[in-house]
């Protein structure tokens, strides 16, 4: 439950973050900026949505070694992850 909170609060802090910059930056160049970057983070988001959607209709299809990478892979993220991440 600790990491919990603690992710919390880097949220917290990050969300803060870009709240004090949104309220220091004026004009349309700005806002402009800052909608664009809205639009990436969305397409962002929805390309990893269809992606898993993808992984997840193709699962019982793979073979066994498909699967066996899939899981190197995924344990490789994991391990990077939890040294990145306090």
């Amino acid at each position: 439950m600790e990491g919990i909170g603690m992710g919390l609060g880097v949220a917290s802090q990050v969300f803060s973050g870009v709240a004090n910059a949104l309220s220091g930056a004026g004009g349309v160049g700005a806002v402009l900026f800052f909608v664009g970057l809205a639009i990436i983070l969305v397409i962002a988001l929805s390309l990893l949505v269809v992606g898993i959607v993808r992984l997840i209709k193709a699962l019982p299809n793979m073979t066994v070694s498909g699967f066996l990478k899939l899981m190197v892979v995924t344990a490789a993220v994991l391990i990077v992850l939890g040294l990145i991440l306090p």
